[in-house]
């Protein structure tokens, strides 16, 4: 699913923007960034578990939040927030508006790497339909290299 991968790579670049690799600080260094009012734009689906469905161009309005804490024998510690708006548009299709919150974190001890990540969204059509969709997933690298994950969708 095209989410899935999209959000698993924002929190492992996360990761890596906020320096996954060796700190040189003695204490830990936390960082928190806002961001308010972004907007993105691009083509997508409207989500749902099977990703089927037709084209829309989807603008968002958000405000997000991320804490990243380096520690000097290299764990890092890092999650965001983003929750804003979103106009899903098709020329013939209805048009959905609604809201979305979606969650991530990293976290390395120097021998192992947990990622996880969650997403909700809501939209009402301007045909008065609706959907919801939820989605939920994690990872973990052991130290011997072997990745345990799992994914849920769920559709209402």
């Amino acid at each position: 699913m095209k989410h899935r991968s999209v959000v698993f790579a924002l929190v492992a670049g996360l990761a890596f923007a906020c320096g996954a690799t060796q700190a040189s600080a003695a204490p830990p260094v936390t960082t928190t960034t806002h961001t308010k009012h972004l907007v993105e734009t691009f083509v997508d689906v409207v989500p749902t578990c099977d990703s089927s469905g037709a084209l829309y161009t989807i603008t968002t309005t958000s405000n997000s939040v991320e804490h990243d804490t380096v520690f000097d024998d290299g764990r890092v510690r890092a999650t965001f927030t983003q929750t804003g708006t979103f106009v899903a548009t098709n020329p013939t299709l209805p048009d959905f508006t609604g809201k979305f919150t979606t969650w991530g974190n990293f976290h390395t001890n120097g021998s192992t790497v947990d990622t996880g990540f969650t997403f909700n969204i809501h939209g009402t059509g301007d045909d008065g339909s609706t959907f919801a969709h939820h989605e939920n997933g994690h990872s973990n690298t052991r130290p011997d290299g072997s990745v345990n994950e799992f994914f849920r969708c769920h559709d209402r």
